[in-house]
């Protein structure tokens, strides 16, 4: 390659967790050391049973064999993310802490361990009848491991381990493959009866409060030893090499036919290297591929050299596009024309740069005028013109800019019942004058799913209708002004991940918050969770108003209005809980609270999500105390003349906000008692001082009442 030859070496680096160490190594070394320990914790947990019943947020796990039936048995499910470990798994085990059982039992408890087809399954999703759609067909072979116990003996309180090669295997091939989750399922092998009674198993999940959590243990080699000191091809150290990357995308011109020659030398002296060539620059990868094998005793590391060649001259794609130096968010080089949404404080036609597939391609880039959505849609777009460099081909971006006004925020945060778990079938398309914040922190119309761009979401196949939805499309149909949404909710999560700095979905949640705020003022956060933390409702509140300080703090938003929803009633510790719930508004200042009064269930009434027919009620609900607490309507005229007004409320009082000095007003208490009236003589009234409490303020003009809105003073 030398001269000839232009390298673009994309790196991909498959272990980031690997650190590089200063070693003084003695002369030989046969064996590998320091290995690495990690202890991974369930992401989902759950047991199936014929009743149907949802169990992921029970505190034990169940296992029991039944041969009357599969439906009379108790199959535990567990999921772990393994995004964090890299692929030089030395061991692998499965623990679980048993409740234990007694003496008596007629034959002996064989617990099975097998994997599982799929991993986007979700403990708050998986039911017996669902388990083959959304965990896959059943596995039996090969059998990961397995722990006996001796029929009729008794086991005390404890941890079990399930252990050995099939598992150590079954977690490599998984990381090899690039997955970032594994899954397993536990089964008894057979039935098992003390005295004619079902003996049923229980371990601990991850919601028991014990702390005893399943737990994936896995150690990895310290492959430090094993390292390459350089690689070359044709004799060039490969650009961006770094010994702990093993694996290198070598990009060739389209015209090369030579197969180019890798050499490589390992860190120690003593090591062996053996090197594979690649076959050719045409084949499959692994025949494009050149493979160094460095070995030192009975230990092996490998590292990967792919070639592949740039595409021919007669290519008018683009491979990205970028934005003021950045990417454009979700850029496919087969999309033509995008919409990009700017602040309302934006001044200026975004700088648009592009990077061509094919190196000798040329572009042309004609820049969009203006960036006001008043300005004809032509003269705010940026058109992108590519012609091959053959000549042969062309292909034409657009890029449509718009400013968007100061929006209303609305932060829609919990759990799955946040999220949505509906069908929302019925509810597709776009959502007109309604925003949602993308994962990089832009604006785009809104569509269900609601929660697709969480940050802290499960799988994007369980997340569906929620009341965000009908929440976004009542506010806007009566402000009759766009309004923008963050949805950020997690199926099971409980409330100890949300209500302070430091838990995971409250900074992960706050992330997204800021991010939205460039785009206008955040107004209001609608809160559903509580199936996580229903069976302890004890210091639910207070916590609840440690979250909502923390978020008035971090967002600077002193009165942030806060509205929770109940808990479905049909649930066993709702009444308690909803009970809990409804003294929100005496607990925490500028809040309130939802009914779930009239919504049904998704499955049935064990389940604890709603139906569509749910989700559109509450979502309703939600917008109902929205507008009546923090939202003003324009108001009609008898000359249909429209009259734009706003109330500020804050600690001190209120300052009304018009266009028109003949609107009067009345400020009066919940008994009827006046406080203020008079005319709005200018644009904004002064502070208007009132004591905490709610109040209620009329509007008229030339002797008509045209609206009454209620607002409370923290």
């Amino acid at each position: 390659m030398k001269n000839n030859l232009t390298l673009l070496v994309l790196a991909i680096i498959f272990s980031s967790l690997i650190p590089v160490f200063a070693f003084t190594f003695p002369a030989k070394v046969t064996s590998i050391i320091s290995n690495k320990e990690f202890k991974l914790y369930p992401t989902d947990d759950t047991y199936t049973y014929y009743d149907n019943t949802i169990r992921g947020m029970e505190p034990l796990l169940k296992t029991y064999h039944s041969t009357a039936g599969a439906q009379f048995r108790h199959i535990t499910f567990l999921k772990f993310n393994t995004a964090s470990l890299s692929t030089f798994v030395e061991s692998a085990k499965l623990r679980l802490y048993t409740n234990g059982f007694i003496s008596g039992g007629d034959n002996a408890h064989i617990f099975d361990l097998y994997p599982v087809r799929k991993s986007s399954w979700s403990e708050d999703d998986l039911t017996y009848t669902n388990s083959s759609e959304k965990a896959g067909a059943d596995i039996t072979s090969p059998l990961l491991a397995s722990f006996t116990v001796q029929a009729g003996q008794a086991f005390p309180p404890q941890y079990i381990e399930f252990t050995g090669a099939e598992l150590t295997k079954y977690l490599s091939d998984s990381l090899a493959a690039g997955k970032e989750s594994i899954s397993f399922r536990l089964r008894e092998r057979n039935v098992v009866k003390n005295g004619g009674n079902a003996v049923i198993v229980q371990f601990h999940s991850r919601e028991n409060t014990s702390g005893l959590f399943p737990e994936l243990v896995v150690v990895e080699k310290n492959v430090d030893a094993l390292r390459a000191a350089d690689i070359k091809v044709d004799g060039v150290t490969l650009e961006g090499f770094s010994a702990s990357v093993y694996r290198y995308l070598i990009m060739l011109p389209w015209s090369a036919s030579v197969v180019p020659v890798v050499t490589a030398t390992a860190l120690l002296p003593d090591a062996t290297v053996t090197i594979t060539q690649a076959k050719t620059l045409s084949g499959t990868e692994n025949e494009r591929t050149a493979k160094v094998t460095i070995k030192v005793g009975s230990d092996v590391l490998n590292y990967s050299v792919i070639f592949e060649k740039s595409p021919p001259p007669n290519d008018a794609r683009l491979s990205n596009i970028l934005l003021e130096g950045q990417s454009l968010e979700f850029f496919n080089t087969g999309t033509n024309d995008y919409t990009v949404f700017l602040p309302f404080t934006a001044t200026t036609v975004p700088e648009v740069t592009v990077q061509p597939y094919e190196p000798s391609a040329v572009t042309e880039i004609e820049n969009a005028r203006s960036i006001d959505p008043d300005d004809d849609e032509s003269t705010r777009t940026t058109v992108l013109n590519v012609t091959s460099g053959d000549g042969s081909a062309f292909k034409t971006y657009r890029i449509v800019f718009q400013r968007l006004p100061e929006l209303d925020i609305v932060l829609a945060l919990g759990q799955s019942n946040m999220a949505g778990r509906a069908d929302y079938s019925s509810y597709t398309g776009p959502m007109k004058e309604v925003y949602l914040l993308t994962p990089r922190g832009g604006m785009e119309v809104s569509s269900n799913p609601m929660n697709k761009y969480s940050n802290i979401r499960k799988d994007i196949g369980l997340q569906k209708l929620g009341p965000s939805y009908t929440c976004a499309l009542k506010l806007t149909e009566s402000l009759e002004r766009p309004v923008a949404f963050v949805v950020n909710a997690q199926g099971g999560s409980a409330l100890s991940s949300w209500y302070q700095p430091g838990t995971s979905n409250y900074d992960s949640s706050l992330v997204r918050a800021k991010a939205a705020q460039k785009y206008g003022k955040i107004r209001a956060v609608i809160w559903h969770q509580g199936e996580s933390d229903s069976g302890n409702p004890g210091n639910y509140m207070s916590r609840l108003k440690t979250m909502v300080t923390n978020l008035r703090t971090d967002l600077k938003e002193p009165y942030l209005y806060f509205v929770a929803g109940e808990l479905a009633y049909w649930l066993g510790n709702a009444t308690a809980f909803n009970t809990m719930l409804r003294t929100i508004t005496t607990a925490i200042p500028n809040s309130d609270w939802i009914s779930a009064e009239g919504c049904t269930p998704l499955i049935n009434v064990s389940d604890p999500h709603f139906d569509s027919h749910s989700a559109v009620l509450l979502g309703e609900r939600y917008a109902a105390k929205l507008l009546d607490a923090v939202f003003v309507t324009s108001i009609a005229q008898p000359e249909d003349k429209k009259i734009e007004m706003r109330i500020d409320v804050n600690s001190e009082g209120v300052r009304i906000h018009a266009q028109d000095a003949s609107l009067c007003f009345q400020i009066f208490d919940l008994p009827g008692r006046t406080h203020y009236s008079g005319n709005i003589n200018n644009t904004n009234t002064d502070i208007l001082p009132l004591n905490r409490g709610v109040y209620l303020i009329s509007f008229s003009s030339a002797n008509q009442h045209l609206l009454t809105q209620k607002v409370m003073i923290p």
